[in-house]
């Protein structure tokens, strides 16, 4: 069975959530996309060369940035990436 065909609202909020990926590194804007795409975690690991639980880290390190810069908030540069993840948590 064939999916249905996005609505006009579905394909700018699409446009919308793909600038996002501005505000991140190529590597984690690249596995954030593949995840967003359904893409299993071995895959994305063995194309970035490492490993499941670093794809993780960096994927949800790549939520959290978007998160503080949608609610006007600056990332902090000079800390972790644990600390960014729990700052938005």
């Amino acid at each position: 069975m064939k999916r249905p065909l996005p609505s006009p609202r579905m394909i700018t909020q699409a446009d919308e959530a793909m600038l996002w990926l501005r505000w991140l590194d190529k590597d984690i804007g690249q596995i954030l996309w593949a995840r967003a795409n359904r893409k299993a975690w071995k895959g994305i690991s063995w194309q970035h060369g490492i490993s499941r639980a670093t794809a993780n880290r960096r994927f949800e390190y790549g939520l959290a940035v978007i998160v503080l810069r949608l609610n006007g908030k600056a990332v902090p540069r000079k800390r972790s990436m644990a600390f960014v993840i729990q700052r938005t948590g």
